[in-house]
């Protein structure tokens, strides 16, 4: 079993970075969409939406499902059916059949994204150490390798067409993973596992802390990727290049100090690290945000990528060890943290147009303070994961 649990590992990155990689071609072909259909900006928003929508709906009833199927079956399900429904965007004939096509996909999806930290929670239990972060980080290579073939493909001319073959391509790494995930340890399982509480059916109040913190993490991160460049260009003045400069040097530092992040918290702690995360973000944003000098902007933008790399995923870690709640506190905590995704962008935007972009993300801060207040239910639950791991590799 203990080979199985090492092999595990490649398996939920190969997962992640599947996912990533489908939500990246998403982005990088929205002009495309838009011209296949000629849809306006409104049309285009309400469209964009329903993708959101679509997860924000499935989300909730994920966790019941992995307790009733498991995380393997799960995900390869939503695997097949998110890249297939992604892959119809290019025969959509109208705006309300795109619709109701993102709706589908932002349903698989969504579900596919807590199914696959359900499952990665549950290698890191049993491995005994912190992975999460690098799985995470393996979902942000998918990303970047997605939007860039998205970039290659509108680069030389090619249409949606090409849609349905990437998809599978993204479908086939997707099920490859799933089917060498690890089982769920279940409750006719060792006797150690007998010692967990039994589940409780309502969410705890340390899960609505646990998720303030991933939703905070998780403005944190998205707000950088709306408005950073932006801000560079509008507030500042900066040319163009040099606000998209910003952004990928933001993009970078994030994937490096997930990559870090592992061996941090196995160091430092997760509470500790998240804390120091979210102080050195909070600084950054005022220091991109106050600054008169691009240069420091520039320093700004790679600090608060670094800051921001652990706090999702080690929210997630943190969740999956609320006793007696497990695959439920994951889906609870993801589902409030999307919110952030979905609603982060607008309310950011409708404070800029009254008190300007920069005091705007100020808002990002004072939830990275309240993380801060926060932070201690995020200390491992060490007794426990070693309890898991011994049951398991014996």
């Amino acid at each position: 079993m203990q080979r199985d649990v090492r092999g595990s590992v490649l398996a939920v990155l190969v997962v992640f970075a599947s996912s990533g990689y489908v939500l990246g071609q998403a982005l990088a072909r929205v002009p495309a969409v838009r011209d296949h259909l000629g849809a306006d900006t409104a049309q285009l928003g309400l469209v964009l939406m329903g993708m959101g929508l679509g997860s924000l709906l499935a989300m909730p009833f994920t966790g019941r499902a992995v307790d009733r199927f498991g995380s393997r079956r799960v995900v390869i399900a939503t695997v097949l059916l998110g890249c297939a429904s992604w892959g119809l965007v290019a025969v959509a004939p109208s705006v309300p059949v795109l619709l109701g096509i993102l709706l589908l996909t932002g349903m698989s999806l969504g579900m596919w994204d807590v199914t696959m930290n359900i499952q990665g929670t549950h290698v890191e239990q049993v491995r005994g150490r912190s992975l999460m972060p690098s799985f995470h980080a393996a979902y942000s290579a998918g990303a970047v390798l997605g939007a860039g073939s998205g970039a290659l493909a509108a680069y030389l001319g090619i249409g949606l067409g090409q849609l349905p073959v990437l998809a599978a391509v993204a479908a086939v790494a997707g099920v490859w993973g799933a089917s060498r995930f690890v089982p769920e340890v279940t409750q006719e399982g060792p006797e150690e596992d007998k010692e967990e509480p039994v589940a409780r059916r309502g969410i705890t109040r340390v899960e609505i802390a646990i998720g303030v913190i991933c939703l905070a993490g998780a403005l944190a991160e998205g707000s950088a990727n709306d408005w950073l460049a932006l801000l560079l260009v509008d507030v500042h003045g900066a040319p163009a290049a040099f606000g998209a400069l910003a952004l990928t040097a933001f993009n970078l530092t994030m994937m490096i100090g997930r990559l870090a992040g592992g061996p941090a918290i196995d160091r430092f702690g997760r509470a500790g690290v998240v804390r120091a995360g979210a102080v050195l973000a909070g600084a950054a944003i005022l220091l991109v945000t106050l600054t008169g000098s691009l240069a420091l902007a520039l320093v700004g933008g790679l600090l608060w990528g670094l800051g921001v790399a652990t706090i999702f995923p080690a929210a997630i870690s943190a969740a999956g060890e609320v006793p007696g709640r497990g695959n439920r506190a994951i889906t609870s905590v993801s589902t409030i943290a999307y919110g952030a995704f979905l609603f982060g962008a607008p309310t950011i935007g409708v404070l800029a147009e009254a008190v300007g972009l920069d005091r705007a993300l100020f808002l990002v801060v004072g939830f990275l303070g309240l993380l801060v207040v926060l932070s201690p239910v995020m200390r491992e639950k060490s007794a426990g994961r070693d309890r898991r791991s011994a049951a398991i590799l014996g």
